[in-house]
């Protein structure tokens, strides 16, 4: 059994339980996907440093829905039929633009831009078709029907997120702003090169959030709440932060 399928697996699992002890909470229309069926996602663009990876979590407990970050390179990988080094290479980043992807695939030991979009593409859209999912970057945002996911991008002020990356990975401030700046222009490019978008742009977006002076349960319950507007999810408590 590949891997997206032990994650499918389980989502499944869950979505079953969850069905089994509460009402039906949200009915795709027949807009959503263009005559194909997805259900309610949360997909998560971020700045380095700016929480998204804490916003995924506080998420996930309130609504038991399964992050999906790192499994996503992996089943890419798995499904071009190439290490997961090789995908690493070009996964939310360029580096030397696709310089160095473009060397090995003449060597033969990786796959074209186009393939490893193509693979990406379909692992995002399986998930998406899953529902009940929330995705960690990846240019999500731009693969599955806006209909039927809300799409949030973290920002915060660049010296409080360095300040953060400096805590969180125990380096020094000189460290953690060179690592802030690489990671940020490398997704940037990425999805430049993947999608031809900004990711900057807030019309891509459902929510565009600053966590630079507001928690991040404040900012969980702002998510919460957008979705519960928008795909008419059914919380059974006040949201996150209230």
């Amino acid at each position: 059994m590949s891997s997206i399928e032990q994650l499918v697996g389980r989502q499944i699992a869950l979505g079953e339980l969850k069905r089994r002890t509460e009402p039906k909470v949200f009915e795709p229309s027949e807009e959503c996907g263009r005559g194909m069926t997805y259900g309610p996602s949360l997909l998560v663009s971020r700045e380095c440093g700016s929480g998204g990876t804490s916003l995924t979590r506080l998420v996930s407990e309130r609504l038991r829905w399964q992050v999906f970050d790192r499994e996503i390179v992996e089943e890419v990988a798995r499904s071009a039929h190439v290490r997961h080094q090789l995908i690493d290479s070009v996964d939310e980043r360029v580096r030397h633009g696709w310089s160095e992807f473009r060397r090995k695939l003449i060597e033969g030991e990786g796959i074209g831009r186009e393939a490893y979009l193509s693979h990406l593409r379909q692992v995002i859209l399986s998930l998406g078709h899953l529902g009940n999912v929330i995705i960690l970057g990846r240019g999500a945002n731009y693969i599955l029907p806006p209909e039927c996911a809300v799409s949030v991008r973290l920002m915060a002020p660049l010296e409080v997120r360095i300040r953060r990356v400096a805590r969180r990975d125990d380096i020094s401030l000189e460290k953690a702003r060179r690592r802030v700046e690489q990671t940020d222009a490398e997704r940037a490019e990425f999805i430049r090169e993947a999608f031809g978008k900004d990711v900057n742009s807030a019309e891509d977006y459902d929510l565009v959030l600053h966590t630079g002076e507001c928690s991040l349960e404040a900012v969980a319950g702002i998510v919460l709440a957008k979705l519960q507007a928008k795909l008419h999810l059914q919380l059974e408590t006040a949201p996150c932060g209230k």
